[in-house]
């Protein structure tokens, strides 16, 4: 049996020509020999295809149905990647290289993670809103969309593959890997990721079928699915390069925060007219949707390497998260601030009362009566909306540790220090006045780590393994893209205003 070990995609020749990627609204776009150099964040991810999708099918925002949709999008953008994982995995197998098949099927492992949690977030808007299958409400069949057909063609063949090439041809090697072998081994990564997405399909498909959706029509139209196939491939560069798993571990997030967004929207104007237990929902709700968002920056923590990601990394051209409206602009700056503000006005009473007492009051009252406990469980949904927002904050880091390093690095946008900066984000947030007064008031810390612990010490030891690996991914990251860090920083810009509900 040959196995071909699995190495980096190369980095691709520098230097661009004019050209305009099939696809592109915008004229003038760069290539390289990999494909289309992304102009801007929003073109990298197709935002405008994503856009069109969520507002082409009117749902009332922040509903159940909207809920709904937009975890079904989510997964139809997911599904979709999982075919095109599955049928590279396939190729591989053909060629008996079972170290690529081994890591395709890992990456499988992880849109199998995402659907897992989409499905979940299907489950808790069913019980939250008590949505049940009432007379003439439709009730969703997942493999109607042309994303699940898809990914059932690619499986099948993937499937047919396998056992011809392995269980049938050569059962020897199977059952001596499989009763001998260990994860270190290429061809039985292959065929334990084999079972462990096989058993997560039963589940994720369980959950998002058979849900009530009380709109009316094709599914595949009230989804847009051919929006979110054109989102998918027209971002697609050859295929030898793990670019468009990279942005769908975006796109599906896009698509989660826009509709987190429309909720807390809703919570904020029903905090300020004291509808509270529809406030207590909706932020329930936006938790719930965010979860699979910071799935998302965990499967990309740890299944793309520094070698992938310089593999493509002159594709994604002056890009950066910081650029997204849906989550840098919207979410984590002016829906931010307004909750927030809100929320403590609420519990002062305009204002005019002590905000430690109000909480303390709060807390120690809860169980006195339903309206004391109605408004402890808005302060408790708040509470668990930030800690998921850290949350996504402590995964997202993972991207500039784990590709950018220390010592200088310039992010794609030319920030001096990516990791530095996107530390300096998350600090900012949590020093904002409202949120560090409502958490001060209630006694919580704010802070994301134990300064002068004993571990804390030895992971910022500059000798320490970390810090030493963090130099060397600088170092190398540098190294391949001289010409990044002769970039002056690219200050961003939008027309959108804020967003004030």
């Amino acid at each position: 049996m040959t196995t071909q070990e699995s190495h980096a995609c190369p980095v691709p020749v520098l230097g661009v020509s004019a050209g305009t990627p099939a696809g592109c609204p915008e004229a003038g776009s760069h290539r390289n020999e990999l494909g289309a150099i992304a102009p801007s964040y929003d073109h990298l991810h197709r935002i405008d295809l994503l856009a069109a999708a969520k507002e082409k099918f009117l749902t009332e925002p922040g509903s159940y149905a909207s809920t709904v949709r937009a975890v079904l999008q989510a997964s139809e953008v997911n599904l979709l990647n999982l075919a095109r994982l599955t049928g590279r995995a396939r190729e591989a197998v053909e060629t008996r290289d079972f170290a690529t098949a081994a890591r395709l099927v890992h990456w499988s492992m992880g849109f199998h993670r995402l659907l897992r949690g989409l499905g979940s977030v299907c489950q808790e808007a069913q019980s939250l809103y008590g949505s049940t299958a009432r007379p003439g409400t439709r009730l969703v069949d997942l493999a109607e969309t042309t994303g699940y057909e898809s990914y059932v063609d690619e499986l099948r063949a993937f499937d047919d593959e396998v056992r011809c090439s392995l269980l049938v041809s050569d059962p020897p090697t199977v059952r001596t890997t499989i009763a001998t072998a260990g994860i270190d081994d290429a061809l039985y990564r292959l065929l334990h990721g084999i079972r462990i997405c096989s058993h997560d399909i039963t589940k994720w498909e369980s959950d998002l079928s058979g849900v009530p959706l009380p709109l009316e029509g094709d599914l595949n139209e009230i989804l847009c699915t051919e929006l979110l196939a054109e989102a998918v491939t027209a971002t697609e560069l050859t295929p030898t390069t793990l670019h468009g798993e990279f942005v769908a571990l975006h796109q599906i997030p896009e698509i989660l925060a826009a509709e987190s967004n429309d909720h807390l929207e809703q919570a904020v104007r029903d905090v300020r007219s004291g509808a509270l237990s529809r406030a207590a929902a909706h932020l329930a709700v936006c938790n719930a949707v965010l979860g699979p968002m910071v799935e998302a920056q965990r499967v990309m923590a740890e299944l793309l390497s520094t070698g992938d990601y310089h593999g493509f990394r002159e594709n994604l051209g002056p890009a950066s998260g910081t650029h997204s409206l849906a989550i840098k602009q919207h979410m984590f700056k002016d829906l931010f601030k307004h909750f927030w503000h809100d929320v403590a006005k609420w519990l002062t009473g305009d204002g005019e009362g002590s905000l430690e007492g109000a909480t303390l009051a709060l807390d120690a009252d809860r169980h006195a009566d339903a309206e004391s406990w109605l408004r402890h469980q808005v302060l408790h949904q708040a509470f668990r909306l930030h800690h998921t927002y850290q949350e996504w904050r402590h995964e997202h880091l993972h991207m500039p540790r784990n590709c950018l390093g220390s010592g200088g690095t310039k992010s794609m946008i030319g920030v001096s220090d990516g990791p530095a900066a996107v530390y300096k984000m998350r600090d900012a947030a949590n020093a904002q006045h409202a949120l560090s007064a409502v958490h001060r008031a209630r006694g919580v810390r704010l802070t994301s780590r134990v300064d002068g612990s004993p571990l804390a010490a030895l992971l910022t030891d500059p000798a320490s393994v970390d810090s030493e690996l963090m130099r060397i991914v600088g170092e190398v990251t540098r190294e391949y893209f001289p010409e990044v860090q002769e970039q002056s920083y690219q200050q961003f810009t939008t027309g959108a205003p804020e967003r004030t509900p």
